[in-house]
């Protein structure tokens, strides 16, 4: 029986602090894991204190996924690393919640309070594109309480919220798509685990 192969995804990690234990940790939801190998990928933690381009060499990833979580400047840090690495190489980079906000403001956008965004599901609407993403109406999830003031250079837009807020972007050179819903969590859509499989392919 021939094994099943796999595509190997770098995911950047929550930077944590664990005062009373005196330790730095980096962090993952485990749905990433789950989520991911079902849709026939390897969930490969990145962590955020390493030689970023060496590591990614030496795992042999196929691309990068950016996951929630807060700032830090050890993980600011790690993540423009894997930017540098991913444009250099046209490595396709997926960045999700913080993800989006951490590629929009390392190509020049920056982030603006917004209400009534955490823990909600609400409606955005997929705008015309050219990767096939179903256009129209959408109920996602949310947990942040930041957006983007603009879009920025190079990205073109593909979803807003019923407010105007930009949702999601995909740059139209570079292999980067964003998002500010979470897609390991629900709601869930086939169609989305099917176009995130052939984009990590084709890439």
């Amino acid at each position: 029986m021939t094994a099943k192969t796999y595509l190997r995804i770098g995911v950047t990690q929550r930077f944590d602090i664990v005062e009373d234990r005196q330790e730095i940790r980096d962090a993952l939801d485990q749905q990433w894991t789950v989520w991911l190998q079902k849709q026939g990928f390897l969930c490969v933690p990145i962590p955020n204190r390493c030689d970023v381009p060496l590591w990614i060499e030496q795992v042999h990833l196929d691309g990068l996924l950016l996951s929630g979580g807060g700032d830090h400047p050890t993980r600011t840090a790690c993540e423009s690393a894997c930017f540098r690495y991913a444009v250099e190489h046209h490595l396709p980079v997926l960045g999700v919640c913080h993800g989006m906000q951490a590629i929009a403001k390392y190509f020049g956008a920056h982030l603006v309070p917004i209400e009534g965004h955490v823990r909600v599901l609400h409606e955005v609407t997929i705008l015309a594109n050219t990767w096939q993403i179903p256009t129209g109406k959408l109920t996602v999830n949310s947990y942040h309480h930041q957006t983007i003031d603009r879009l920025p250079e190079g990205f073109l837009p593909l979803a807003t919220d019923e407010q105007g807020h930009w949702e999601a972007m995909v740059h139209a050179s570079l292999p980067f798509l964003s998002m500010m819903w979470h897609p390991e969590r629900p709601p869930f859509y086939d169609w989305f685990s099917a176009f995130l499989h052939r984009w990590y392919e084709k890439c």
